[in-house]
């Protein structure tokens, strides 16, 4: 409900109440003199609550969790000073930009007239160069001036929402922030439906629906085909639909890191994640299929293990994606073409489907190589040391309705979330185009504010130190039933094994190379939360009975083994003349 003193009225108001008016219900923020009015449009309204993080990048994370905990279709909403507030959002950014994430982050600025003109190193007091620093992190930066700005802002939520979403990022000068604007409930609304008016055009062309009907006749007419789901499907809201396509049709789907709770993996056509760090099965799959329809899904040089002409590369392929620069890769690839469509269509598209035929055959070949795979992997893997795998199968069953953030690199990926098969309704993300340290706890946090699921983070205890202050922000708060798992191996066992494996030697990784990672315990009781240690499976599966969504947030700290296999890998080899290159995955071996 719009409610705003007239005295309060102005655009530095107005831009927050548009962005809550389309249905951002947080503000993840951090005060400065430079957003002052900023500062005081979040404080002074009545239906948005405003979480003061410590640190911007955390603002912006937070920001970023929110929007993914709200399936991409609400933006996140983050407010930052000027100079240094707006340079610590980069690294966040670049994450948001990456996953496709809707953002508005509404930072301060200098007065207009101080802005550098004359290409000083310094001018104004916290000013920089923001626009040529952020404007390659976000699909729009907007310095915003008192002429046309309504507009100017409805473009730039917009752009947020739609395509392919990502963040905006729209600075507002001090004096433009103050400049009175007198609106009302009607104002904002014509804002907000101008802003659906473009989601619905966007997300409803007849063209689109006929490509991908085409596509999908194509793929079932095959005789082994296979459907790669990428989070492009959740991001444009037909995650709910696809499941409903790979079972109605009885057919194979695999799926990316991201993507692969939109069916539970114990599901009988779910196959996996294929890639260079993977279930053999998943890449044996892979590579017999005749046809494979790629949905949304990017590809990147680490998901193929740098071999993109080479994934799937015996089947016929097609690729689609709302975004032609992500269609670009795949342009010389031969034996395949790419559908630039928004996946929204989706649903239209599979109306009109004609009839197709089963493939039982084929997914009974696929469930065999998944069988013998999985039998091999628990043989192997089952040790009894209380190491991350087994920390993966044990919360796998109990993940059911709950949401789970990871941090984007390390353990808490390449083993946890390669090992871990979301249950029912299960929920699982993390910062995966960039795979930064440190932005789980932010991540999860904003992730709180954003569902009604009890959220469990799994950070590393090298990437807690790198947001160890939203410590104070998660004990201030205190969203009920929040969890956070610390894997504590004393240092960065991801890259102490690289080490050790290319160089027999180790700098940087642990305590005993230069890294210190201080007692959890003391750490907790510093922020007055409360602490767990769990050192074994008996201690985990005790601590998980006492994990009610209504608890205060709990600090796990989880003694892992220092070092573990993360399972089937491709091998990074250093030639004679020393270039890098990666093992095929056809080779993918324990």
């Amino acid at each position: 409900m719009f409610s705003r003193d007239l005295t309060e009225c102005n655009i530095a108001s107005y831009a927050v109440d548009l962005a809550a008016a389309l249905g951002a219900r947080v503000a993840f923020t951090l005060t400065g003199g430079m957003a002052m009015y900023l500062n005081r449009a979040v404080a002074t309204h009545l239906d948005l609550r405003a979480v003061y993080n410590q640190h911007e990048q955390a603002c912006v994370a937070g920001a970023e969790g929110y929007a993914k905990a709200k399936n991409f279709q609400v933006p996140g909403l983050a407010v930052v000073t000027s100079g240094p507030g707006a340079t610590n959002t980069i690294t966040s950014l670049c994450s948001a930009y990456g996953d496709s994430a809707p953002l508005i982050v509404l930072a301060g600025q200098v007065k207009t007239a101080d802005i550098d003109r004359l290409g000083c190193r310094t001018h104004g007091p916290q000013e920089v160069r923001s626009e040529d620093l952020i404007s390659p992190c976000v699909k729009r930066f907007l310095r915003l001036s008192a002429l046309d700005f309504q507009d100017q802002l409805v473009e730039s939520y917009a752009q947020a929402l739609t395509g392919r979403p990502g963040p905006v990022f729209v600075e507002i000068p001090l004096n433009i922030q103050n400049v009175p604007f007198h609106y009302t409930a009607d104002d904002l609304q014509r804002g907000v439906q101008a802003i659906r008016d473009r989601l619905k055009t966007d997300r409803t062309s007849p063209s689109d629906a006929q490509a991908l009907t085409d596509a999908l006749t194509w793929l079932l007419t095959g005789e082994r085909p296979l459907v790669y789901v990428g989070n492009g499907c959740r991001i444009a809201g037909v995650a709910e639909a696809v499941r409903s396509l790979v079972i109605a049709q009885g057919l194979p789907a695999v799926f990316s890191w991201l993507s692969q709770d939109i069916l539970p993996g114990d599901h009988a056509l779910n196959f996996g994640a294929p890639g260079g760090l993977a279930p053999i099965s998943a890449n044996q799959i892979l590579g017999r299929a005749d046809r494979i329809l790629f949905l949304g899904a990017r590809l990147d040089l680490g998901t193929t293990a740098f071999q993109r002409l080479e994934f799937g590369g015996q089947a016929e392929r097609v690729f689609v994606d709302v975004d032609p620069h992500e269609l670009q890769k795949f342009a010389d690839i031969l034996n395949s073409r790419s559908v630039l469509a928004n996946l929204s269509a989706l649903p239209l598209a599979m109306q009109a489907m004609g009839e197709t035929r089963g493939h039982q055959d084929w997914v009974k070949t696929c469930s065999e190589l998944r069988a013998a795979y999985l039998g091999d992997e628990r043989q192997r893997l089952n040790t009894g040391i209380f190491n991350v795998y087994g920390l993966a199968q044990c919360l796998s069953p109990w993940s059911e309705d709950k949401m789970f953030v990871t941090t984007g690199s390390g353990q808490a990926v390449e083993t946890f979330l390669r090992f871990f098969a979301p249950a029912q309704n299960s929920r699982c993300f993390f910062g995966a185009s960039l795979g930064a340290m440190g932005l789980g706890l932010p991540q999860a946090l904003g992730a709180a504010f954003g569902t009604d699921r009890q959220v469990v983070c799994i950070e590393a205890d090298g990437g807690l130190m790198l947001n160890l202050q939203e410590l104070a922000t998660l004990a201030h708060y205190a969203p009920k039933g929040l969890v956070l798992l610390v894997l504590n191996n004393d240092g960065y066992a991801s890259i102490l094994a690289s080490q050790m494996r290319h160089f027999g030697s180790a700098g940087g990784a642990g305590r005993a190379s230069g890294v210190f990672i201080p007692d959890y315990q003391r750490i907790a009781a510093a922020f007055n939360l409360d602490y767990a240690r769990v050192d074994s499976y008996p201690a985990l599966e005790a601590m998980l009975d006492t994990l009610s969504p209504d608890r205060p947030p709990l600090f796990v700290d989880l003694c892992v083994a220092p070092t573990e296999a993360r399972g089937p890998a491709v091998k990074t080899v250093i030639g004679p003349d020393g270039k890098l290159s990666s093992t095929p995955l056809a080779e993918l071996q324990w």
